[in-house]
């Protein structure tokens, strides 16, 4: 009774790691969506021969405002 009582508490223990992680992983996956949106915002309307240009310069700017 005592080792079952045990296992529990250790299976508690290690549920609630896993879950600790993935709720990590699942905000920081919403800190890049909100990137990749603000990104998406600001060169909807840059032609294609200046894209790389501007996406790099923007990348930055909202990575330093961030």
């Amino acid at each position: 009774m005592f080792n079952y009582i045990r296992m529990k508490r250790n299976e508690w223990k290690v549920r609630a790691a896993l879950y600790g992680a993935a709720a990590a992983v699942i905000d920081n996956q919403r800190e890049v969506l909100a990137l990749v949106q603000k990104l998406y915002t600001a060169l909807k309307d840059v032609p294609a021969e200046e894209l790389r240009d501007e996406l790099v310069s923007r990348l930055a700017e909202l990575v330093h405002n961030d």
